[in-house]
This record gives C-alpha cells, structure tokens and sequence, in this order.
C-alpha cells in the first residue's frame, strides 16, 4: 500500500500543474447532460465565512466559493489578477495602487467599489475585531480611494508578502456592524452564494449567475460537516457526497485506491502536522521536558505506521518545499538514551520508585491534547502517550471536538498538542505562529531575536537576506522547542471520476469547484 501510494504522490505532483489531474476538464461533448448538484464532505463547520473573523480551513475553504480578493494564487502560488485587473507598485515599494474591476456586483445586487475594499482593510486592522491574521497587514498605514475603480494602500515599511496576501475576501462596506450574522449569512462576489447555514451540517451553495468570471459549473454546491475521516470517505465510497479533500486517514486510501469510479489526486501539500507546546506551563516550560518529548519522538515511524508514508518525516515548520529552505536544518534525532541523559542532567528523576519522575516534589505528568475530527493525530496522541511513558513520564489524552479543542488552544489553556497548519505559501505565515503576541502563538513564546529575524524577513526584498531570517526563525524555534514538526502534509483530493473541471492545489484551495460539474 506504501509503495502504491508514493508512487502516487509522485505521479500526480508531475501533473499538479496541468489544467486538471484525474477528472479532466473537458465538456464531455454538446449532448452530455450534467447534474445541477454538487455535493463535498468538509471535517470541520465553518464557524464562520467572515474572511475577517475565519480562521480554519473550512472556512477558508469554502469562503473562495463566496469571496473574492484583490488577487489569486493559482496551482504554482502564482500572483493573479481577481477583483484588481491589475496594480502598481512604487519604486520604494511603499506604495501599492490597485486598479479595480468594473461591473462587479456583490450577491445582494450591490455594487462593488474601491469603498468596499478600504473599509475591508480596515476592518481586519481594527484591534477591537480581534481578527486572526491582522498582524500581515500592519505596515499598511492608510487607504485611499481616488475613485470607485483605484484604490491606493500606503506603507510604512517595504512588505514582501503584501502582494499575496492581498487574496483576504473582500466585504461589502457595513458588512462587520453584525460581524456574528455576516458570518452565517455572507455576501461576497464569488462564483456562490450561500443559501443556508446550518451549524455543523451542512451549507447549501447556490450559483452566482452574474459572477464576473463566467457562469459557474453546478447550479448548487452543498457543504457537509462530516467529522470523522472514515465515514467522510465511507460517504463518498456509498455516492452520498462526490468530493472530499485532506485530512484523510492514510491507512483508508486503500480502500478506494483501486475503485474506478473514483479519482484520487495526491500532491505535495503546503501544510505540516506539528507537536506544539505552551512554554509558560510549569512542567512544559522547562526546556528538558520539551526536549525529552522531541527526542522520544519518531517521526519516520509516525510517517510510515500512521501517515502510510503519504505525509513525510517533518524537521522544521518551513517545509522542505519552499524556497527559503536549506538542507543545513536539523532537528532532534529520535534517541531514548538522550532523552533519559536530558531528564537526568534537569533533576527529573523518580526518586520514590513509582515510575514516573519527579522534580522538587512534583511529578512529571501532563496532557496531550488533539480533536476527534482527524483519526490520524488521535493515533499520533495515544503513540506519544507509550513512547513517553518509558522515560517515566505520566501523559493522559485529551480529545475533544475542534470547536472546543481550537477555543482551548487560543486560550492557551492547553499544554501539549497536536494540530497543523495549511496553505504555507510564504515563510512569512510563521509570523502569526512566533512572535511575541502573534494571533496564532498558542504556545506563549517570546523572544527578540524571532522577532527581529521575522520583522527583517517581512520588510528585506532581497530574496536571499529573507531566507536567511527564516532560516533562523526555523532552526531556533526547532532548538527551542517551540514547536516539534512532525510531518510535511501531502494534499489528497478524491472524488467523482465523472466530475470534470477541477483543478487540484497543494495549497488545498478548492476554488476550482466553481467550474466543476458532473455528468449523469
């Protein structure tokens, strides 16, 4: 099964760049009548489609079906044009102006214009709204609208990544005065409007006929929250749903593997599964402990048993497939004797003779904490409990569903986790993960040096001087651990072989949909 599956990773990361891998995208000839319905299983409920607000990749997900930003990554991360037919940027890079689309309506027939991009703009930079990803825009310091088609952003500082990130979902203006209902009951300019909202069922799409790209391929896209992986793909297998995307339990993929009226893409993805911990916990905040967990961590073996070998042994939170990567990385190598020697050398022995270690009187005991929506990170959990076990550690699990999991996890309420992190389309996204304050730093870390190295990454436009930055912000919060990256994520995509149009991503973007139908 592992050697049928990598051969399958690298097959289809050979074709990512096609118009289409697997279904193809032809129109199946005059006479092909298709279905007026679409149906895809997601692993978790949106929460929320506010693109302010969102911060999960159903969310996400799903939210390119009914937002549109100033741009687009296509399949090879590549800067298009979207609601901005194009734009300028200064010579100091300080300046951006953006050059609109004209005739774009929102779905409530309302018109689009530059008013609804500052006000977009300004609402995610809002400190009262609380929005996940404010922190990449903040050299942004004004917004001018010259006219209903030009938009004007200014700097403060050079911003390498502030192209790409300009894909944020446009709002129309007043949308936040109830940000909690926009979020149930958005208007965007996408290919899909949402038609209803049912929390963590189900949402009904149906198509935009003015959208401004062009007539969408399915009448009606419906949305179901399926949490558990094999009965997501159970659902597919059965007909009951036509796609489903990542995660995916490796060890299910056999059961489809060989089933011809199924298509499976699997690619290289541009997400890591990652062992996090919070540093300002008692136990978890002394750097042994934390380095005692990484050592007794086996990443191959968690790729082979548990991934199949489709996701792959980690080493740092920037992936082996980015640019700024070097091989010089390093992480800590699985080894039970260092482990012991590192606990040792701390003063954590067990010193009543109960098995577990002790320190000044407490006992080296804590929780590892992951949700029920992904079967493979509960295995992951239950693994780390035996391993740690053995070097007199006292770990319980915690799983609990994602709503709870995610709020506990932003609360920094937890200790150890295992969670992960997708669309890794700029070594800048581990700004929100590491520095100080950062919206995504679940772990409490600090330091000034991150910080400084994240800073010089976000504003050098020398492409080699940010690798550099990052280079370091990897290897340190590595050393540090901060984080243990556990597995570089592959993307898998199965569905309907009879559905032609879609487009796979390693980004995991399902935007493509918007052109995907299925014949009868």
């Amino acid at each position: 099964m592992k050697k049928k599956l990598l051969a399958l990773l690298l097959a289809a990361s050979m074709c990512v760049s096609l118009s289409a891998c697997g279904g193809g995208s032809g129109d199946g000839g005059d006479d092909t009548a298709y279905r007026d319905e679409l149906n895809i299983a997601v692993d978790v409920d949106a929460e929320t489609y506010n693109p302010i607000l969102t911060s999960n990749s159903t969310g996400s997900r799903v939210g390119e079906l009914i937002f549109n930003g100033l741009i687009r990554l296509d399949e090879e991360l590549v800067v298009q044009p979207a609601l901005a037919e194009s734009w300028d940027i200064s010579e100091d890079g300080l300046t951006y102006t953006f050059h609109l689309r004209s005739g774009v309506k929102f779905h409530d027939g309302s018109d689009f214009t530059s008013a609804d991009v500052k006000y977009t703009f300004d609402e995610i930079m809002d400190e009262e709204n609380n929005a996940p990803y404010r922190s990449r825009y903040s050299s942004i310091t004004n917004i001018e609208c010259p006219d209903d088609e030009t938009v004007v952003f200014t700097l403060n500082t050079t911003n390498s990544s502030m192209l790409a990130y300009m894909y944020l979902g446009i709002i129309p203006e007043g949308a936040m005065d109830d940000a909690a209902a926009f979020g149930t009951a958005p208007i965007g300019t996408g290919p899909y409007k949402v038609e209803s909202y049912t929390l963590n069922s189900e949402t009904v799409l149906t198509a935009n006929e003015d959208y401004w790209e062009g007539t969408p391929g399915t009448e009606t896209i419906n949305v179901y929250v399926i949490n558990d992986n094999s009965t997501r793909l159970a659902s597919l297998e059965s007909g009951d749903v036509d796609f489903v995307s990542s995660p995916l339990t490796a060890s299910d993929l056999e059961l489809v593997e060989d089933n011809e009226d199924l298509t499976m893409d699997i690619v290289p993805g541009l997400g890591f599964t990652y062992l996090g911990f919070n540093v300002e916990d008692p136990i978890i905040g002394d750097l042994a402990v934390r380095q005692a967990i990484a050592y007794m961590t086996d990443k191959q073996n968690i790729s082979d048993v548990i991934y199949n070998g489709v996701d792959t042994p980690g080493k740092t939170p920037l992936l082996s497939s980015s640019w700024a990567y070097d091989d010089s990385l390093t992480d800590y190598e699985y080894s039970k004797e260092k482990a012991e020697a590192v606990l040792d050398e701390a003063g954590w022995v067990d010193s009543d003779g109960d098995g577990i270690r002790d320190k000044d009187g407490v006992k080296l005991a804590f929780t590892v904490s992951t949700h029920t929506d992904d079967t493979s990170r509960f295995q992951v959990v239950e693994y780390l409990q035996n391993q740690l076990k053995e070097i007199g550690m006292d770990v319980d699990v915690s799983v609990t569903e994602w709503a709870s999991f995610s709020d506990a996890m932003i609360q920094h309420n937890l200790q150890v986790w295992v969670a992960g992190w997708l669309n890794q389309t700029d070594p800048d996204r581990m700004y929100d993960m590491f520095y100080t304050g950062g919206a995504n730093n679940f772990g409490c870390y600090s330091d000034a040096d991150v910080d400084a190295a994240l800073d010089a990454g976000r504003i050098s436009t020398v492409q080699d001087e940010r690798a550099e930055n990052y280079q370091f912000v990897a290897q340190t919060v590595t050393d540090k651990v901060w984080y243990a990256t556990l597995v570089e994520q592959a993307f898998v995509s199965i569905y309907n072989s009879k559905m032609e149009g879609y487009t796979v991503y390693p980004s995991g973007s399902i935007y493509t949909l918007w052109q995907a139908k299925i014949a009868e």
